[in-house]
């Protein structure tokens, strides 16, 4: 019996910011970031990149009805005390908050399904993701405003890491080590939290079915070109021999 191919992960990315709003961040921008550090990665066939564009609160559901993602990944704007913003339902181009209780009471939905890991990409979510890790096995969340360049440097580099085999745990590290590194600032740089009895550096993104083992290379030992096998030495012949 043939064995059948592993399912790639999926990452989803929702691009719920709109556009028309001066200080949006640039989500396409950030999209585009992910989307080649993912190419360019070893275990690029291990993953797979999607997107739920302008979107709004009520795509959300639908989308995860039809699958839940590994990661879900939310490129939005955050709103001081708490709520990630969706475009609204009018053609102007709004915004509005969503509640953060219903959003992990319906993320908790998915998490027997695959989800392992909710990445909120915005402003004033540290809030959020102490609620959310409450079931969600892992959840970064910023508490602080955060540029652009910043969500932009952390993201490439905690994808990168993750379609290169890293743990959850040990790609964030980097990912924060680098977001430093090029400047930014140490308060506003986004945090870790994991839900009660989960240990991010176990979780991988990439499954051990992709990450194969190192190749061991037998060790020879070295000689000088003579022959390491042991003679024995013929005895010595004279004219009496003794018995």
């Amino acid at each position: 019996m043939t064995t059948p191919p592993p399912t790639p992960s999926v990452i989803l990315v929702v691009q719920a910011a709109s556009p028309r709003i001066p200080g949006t961040p640039d989500t396409g921008a950030e999209y585009r970031e992910i989307h080649r550090s993912i190419t360019h990665a070893q275990y690029s066939h291990a993953l797979t990149l999607e997107s739920l564009q302008a979107a709004r609160a009520r795509d959300l559901p639908d989308r995860l009805i039809r699958g839940a993602p590994a990661v879900l990944h939310f490129s939005a704007r955050g709103t001081p005390g708490g709520g990630l913003r969706f475009l609204t339902d009018d053609d102007g181009g709004g915004e509005a908050p969503i509640s953060d209780q219903g959003l992990c009471k319906l993320l908790t939905e998915f998490v027997t399904e695959g989800l392992r890991l909710v990445v909120l990409s915005a402003c004033w979510t540290s809030e959020l993701a102490h609620l959310l890790a409450t079931t969600v096995p892992c959840v970064i969340g910023t508490g602080a405003p955060i540029t652009d360049t910043g969500c932009l440097d952390y993201s490439r580099t905690l994808y990168t890491a993750l379609a290169h085999g890293r743990s959850i745990g040990k790609a964030h590290s980097i990912a924060v080590g680098a977001a430093e590194m090029y400047g930014a600032d140490t308060e506003c740089l986004p945090a870790l939290r994991t839900a009660p009895d989960v240990y991010a550096e176990a979780l991988h993104l990439v499954g051990a079915e992709y990450r194969t083992p190192p190749t061991r290379t037998p060790i020879k030992p070295q000689g000088s070109g003579f022959s390491w096998r042991l003679r024995k030495k013929p005895l010595p012949r004279g004219p009496n021999p003794q018995p």
